[in-house]
């Protein structure tokens, strides 16, 4: 599941980070998911990775693209990064 391709072919790709519990929820931290199109919302792309990763809980995470907080509107391109991080809590004061 986690593998980098080396050869894409010219197939839209995207690099994915899990940050937390979720590395270990996936079993990496790090891999490369191919695009069914050159760009796509990023609650379908979460709803492929979900079929892909199947212990990964639909939750509300933190998740960047580009290393800039996105919505489930934003749109995923090829080369693109995404980072997913689970949902914080609140400290004590």
């Amino acid at each position: 599941y986690c593998a980098v391709r080396e050869d894409r072919r010219d197939r839209p790709v995207v690099k994915v980070l899990f940050f937390g519990i979720l590395s270990s929820k996936t079993g990496c931290k790090e891999t490369e998911v191919e695009l069914g199109s050159r760009e796509v919302e990023l609650s379908v792309f979460m709803d492929g990775l979900r079929e892909r990763f199947k212990d990964l809980p639909k939750a509300a995470y933190m998740i960047a693209v580009n290393k800039e907080q996105a919505t489930l509107k934003t749109i995923v391109r090829d080369n693109d990064e995404v980072a997913i991080m689970p949902p914080f809590s609140g400290g004590s004061r």
